[in-house]
C-alpha cells in the first residue's frame, strides 16, 4: 500500500528531529580534519620531500578543518599543509602547525570575517587557532586590516588581534594596538569590530 503525503511528511519529520539534534551535537563537539584529493599537477612536489623527516614530522597537504563554537560560530580553516610534532602519540592533545592558513568565522544569523596568514598552530587542549605572519583580518564592510598575531577561539566567537593593527576601512586609514571581534551583546546576531589602544582614525572622505 502507497503512502499518503501526510503519512510521509510524518515520518520525514519523525526523522528530521531524531537525525538533526544529534548532528548538531557531533559539529559542536568535534573538530574535523578533511584532506581533499590529490592534484595530479604537486606530484612532483610531492615525490622531493624527505621520508626521513616525514616519519618524524607526520604532515599531509592541503587540509580543512570546520568548527562549530558553542554559541553558533561557524568557523572553516584551510591550509597548505599540516604537519604535526615529532613523535606524536595516540590520545595526546592535537597540536598541529598549518602552512598559509586562510579561515573564516560565520557568525550567527548575518556577519562573516576573514583571516589569513603565513602561519599558524592549533591547539586542541587550549581550543584556540594562532596565526602570525602579517596576519591579514578582512570583513563585508570593507575593512581589511594586519598585525602580527590573530588568534580565533574555537569554542567561543571570539577573535584577537595584537602587536599593532594596520589598515584601512569606510571611514579611512586606522590604527591601533590590539583588535577584537565578538558577537553584538543584542543577541540578534553580527559581529563587532573594536579597536582598543592609541586607536588613530585618518579620515577620508568619500569621492
Amino acid at each position: 500500500m502507497s503512502r499518503t503525503p501526510t503519512t510521509w511528511r510524518s515520518g520525514l519529520s519523525l526523522t528530521l528531529r531524531l537525525v538533526l539534534p544529534l548532528g548538531a551535537l557531533v559539529l559542536l563537539s568535534t573538530i574535523f580534519l578533511v584532506s581533499r584529493s590529490v592534484d595530479p599537477s604537486q606530484a612532483v612536489a610531492l615525490a622531493n620531500l624527505d621520508i626521513e623527516e616525514l616519519t618524524r614530522e607526520p604532515r599531509i597537504g592541503t587540509a580543512r578543518f570546520a568548527t562549530v563554537t558553542t554559541d553558533g560560530t561557524a568557523i572553516a580553516i584551510d591550509a597548505s599543509t599540516v604537519r604535526s610534532p615529532a613523535n606524536p602519540q595516540p590520545g595526546d592533545p592535537v597540536q598541529l602547525m598549518l602552512e598559509n592558513p586562510d579561515g573564516t568565522a560565520e557568525f550567527s544569523v548575518d556577519g562573516i570575517v576573514a583571516f589569513r596568514s603565513a602561519h599558524g598552530h592549533l591547539d586542541q587542549m587550549a581550543n584556540l587557532l594562532t596565526m602570525t605572519g602579517a596576519v591579514e583580518l578582512e570583513d563585508e564592510n570593507g575593512y581589511v586590516v594586519t598585525m602580527p598575531m590573530l588568534q580565533a577561539f574555537l569554542d567561543r566567537s571570539r577573535i584577537e588581534g595584537t602587536g599593532g593593527v594596520f589598515g584601512h576601512g569606510p571611514p579611512g586609514e586606522i590604527s591601533a594596538q590590539s583588535l577584537t571581534v565578538t558577537p553584538l551583546e543584542s543577541g540578534e546576531g553580527g559581529y563587532m569590530l573594536d579597536f582598543t589602544g592609541d586607536v588613530r582614525l585618518l579620515y577620508i572622505p568619500a569621492d
